[in-house]
């Protein structure tokens, strides 16, 4: 029987029986044609509004697994008039949408990390916030500035109960010749701490939380955002600690500070 007259059949047994087994039968022939369609309409929305706002950033921060990707309105909109940003002129961007999971290798964890490869690549990305997971997996990938060009002696002492730290010693050990050696045959020392923390790195993909006191050299890199009122009005990262940190090449460095006090509020 041809597709047509195949269609025709199946519309003949549907007459009578209510618009819910149209729309079952509609799904049914239809559904992949649908989510293409669908897919290439939010495509043309997404380089429409990219063309239409093609406007030099003032600020542009990525909240990572935050849950929070219908709050980004309010994030970019509160910032903006906190910080004094002109939106007619520049853009203000604070991206709550972006999932990124280091354990699961699916499509979205790629297409989070190469669009942050790009952003940094790029220059455009001042802040990051996200999990503690994700934060200490690009923390220990020196993606993070050192906070101490960022705040003074005395404003990081008042914030000693928030910070994260990575240690320079271990980011040393990976871009040394001993890890290369140990990328390219899987051995290595298993008295050198550094290669073990490694090691166990690259089998579980996760760093655990370590103090400053445990380190050779402390390098204060993420604060955490425990009790900020817009995360709790937002019920962003709701029941997951998280943190925020200033990429290592921002060019808005005093806004991305701005940022930060913004979140802390």
């Amino acid at each position: 029987m041809a597709v047509r007259d195949e269609i025709r059949e199946e519309r003949k047994k549907l007459k009578g029986q209510g618009f819910k087994a149209y729309l079952e039968y509609f799904w049914d022939y239809y559904k992949i044609h649908t989510i293409a369609a669908v897919v290439i309409i939010i495509m043309l929305i997404t380089v429409i509004k990219d063309v239409t706002n093609n406007k030099p950033y003032a600020f542009y921060a990525i909240m990572l697994n935050s849950g929070a990707s219908m709050a980004e309105d309010v994030f970019e909109e509160r910032f903006a008039e906190y910080a004094g940003i002109d939106t007619q002129n520049y853009e203000c961007m604070v991206d709550t949408s972006a999932s990124f999971d280091p354990l699961v290798l699916d499509q979205m964890t790629v297409a989070t990390s190469q669009k942050i490869m790009a952003v940094l690549a790029s220059k455009e990305l001042d802040v990051m916030a996200g999990d503690i997971k994700v934060m200490l997996h690009y923390g220990n990938q020196e993606t993070f500035l050192d906070l101490r060009t960022v705040y003074t002696d005395d404003e990081l002492k008042s914030l000693e109960d928030r910070l994260i730290y990575v240690d320079q010693a271990y980011l040393d050990y990976l871009n040394s010749d001993e890890y290369q050696t140990y990328l390219s045959t899987g051995e290595f020392d298993e008295n050198n701490n550094f290669a073990v923390k490694a090691d166990n790195y690259n089998k579980t993909y996760v760093y655990e939380l370590e103090s400053p006191d445990a380190m050779e050299n402390p390098i204060p890199v993420a604060i955490r955002l425990e009790g900020s009122s817009i995360i709790e009005e937002t019920s962003a990262y709701y029941g997951q600690d998280a943190a925020v940190a200033v990429i290592i090449n921002t060019q808005h460095p005093d806004t991305a500070r701005q940022f930060i006090e913004f979140l802390l509020k």
